[in-house]
């Protein structure tokens, strides 16, 4: 604790895999913004690449790290040089985000003799049972974990790898979109749905794509704004293209606006098949936009089926098409939904409020550093 110098000691580390574009760098970028405004100093360090989220954090004037090494696990490169940010930097505390970035960053906070070292779940990782002992032996190195939502944080106690003592759940900051003009769910002859998030295996966008045929077959008008990138977008065109609905099948790619477009849907889909928080979800409620989720992660702390949206029992088609047609044929509801969403997220995931629980739990896991 001597050796901590007073440069650091209102600094704290972000460390995360990487900096270009999903839901955890869209987390750090409101961090980032949000935290310009107080009293610390956040910085930012990513174990492997950078990109898109690495140029706006800089633009804002914070200071970021991309290391561009390994994020498998176990890389010892990748805690050394970690190791040797910390030494540097002393910064107070070491905040860590996602299952590669709290192997690492956590062992190598430990090592630098970081006063505060937080480790944070994004999801629900298939951690064999190995993998669950590794991480348990990697957690105590930590004062508190944290599960951004409550079904993760639970999975994390459950599975044995944070004692309850250690286990706390802060939901991810959300920044709303202003004058976004809300959909009305009444363009004639139109049901278009949207979505937005990584265009891969876990999202599951392809079912959306499948859904729009069906729907078709049926004389429904659907129609998909799919905003985002990943490694399945040339697999999820040619899918289009082969059931005959390339024309109502539009993939954006990945947008720094995606509310503009979730606002001209009739509907939002978030088909995952796993998800921690929902970002997306939530911004999507705050444009107004009625939302249907699968219920897994967040999803069912954020929806009140019914009344704030709807819960997707599961992610196939068969369930997706039958929730999507009798969303068509009670379009009168759709706008009443939509509105009640953004009622209900407008202040509960404000930046403000989460930078206050994180300051508060800094503060109380560097008391009980002190204390022990």
């Amino acid at each position: 604790m001597g050796r901590h110098s007073k440069c650091g000691s209102r600094r704290v580390i972000h460390v995360l895999t990487s900096l270009d574009f999903g839901g955890v760098e869209k987390h750090m970028e409101i961090l980032a913004r949000a935290a310009g405004r107080g009293c610390r100093e956040h910085r930012f360090c990513a174990i492997g690449e950078g990109g898109a989220a690495e140029k706006r954090i800089k633009a804002m004037s914070a200071q970021v790290e991309c290391l561009r090494q390994s994020t498998a696990i176990p890389s010892i490169k990748s805690i050394w040089k970690l190791v040797g940010i910390f030494r540097r930097l002393r910064p107070q505390v070491v905040h860590t985000h996602g299952a590669e970035a709290n192997f690492h960053g956590l062992i190598a906070a430990w090592l630098a003799g970081v006063p505060v070292r937080i480790g944070e779940e994004i999801g629900i990782p298939a951690h064999s049972a190995r993998a669950r002992w590794v991480f348990r032996q990697v957690y105590r190195l930590s004062h508190r974990v944290i599960g951004i939502s409550e079904s993760v944080t639970r999975w994390l106690v459950e599975s044995g790898e944070v004692p309850t003592s250690k286990a706390v759940r802060i939901y991810n900051p959300v920044e709303l979109a202003d004058g976004v003009r809300p959909s009305t769910g009444e363009v004639p002859g139109r049901f278009r749905l949207g979505f937005v998030g990584r265009l891969e295996p876990v999202k599951n966008p392809v079912v959306l794509i499948k859904a729009v045929a069906k729907l078709r077959a049926e004389a429904i008008p659907a129609e998909v704004w799919l905003v985002g990138d990943g490694s399945q977008r040339e697999m999820l065109e040619a899918w289009a293209a082969e059931l005959g609905v390339g024309d109502h099948v539009r993939v954006l790619g990945y947008r720094d606006d995606p509310a503009q477009f979730v606002a001209q849907c009739d509907l939002y889909v978030q088909p995952s098949l796993s998800e921690g928080f929902g970002l997306a979800l939530v911004e999507a409620m705050g444009c107004g936009v009625p939302v249907l989720a699968t219920a897994v992660g967040g999803a069912p702390e954020i929806i009140e089926h019914g009344r704030t949206g709807w819960l997707l029992k599961q992610p196939t088609v068969e369930h997706l098409v039958a929730d999507l047609r009798d969303a068509w044929l009670d379009r009168e509801r759709l706008a009443s939904v939509g509105r009640a969403g953004r009622e209900a997220v407008l202040t509960r995931f404000e930046p403000v409020g989460y930078l206050r629980e994180l300051e508060e739990l800094y503060g109380a896991a560097r008391k009980e550093g002190e204390a022990t």
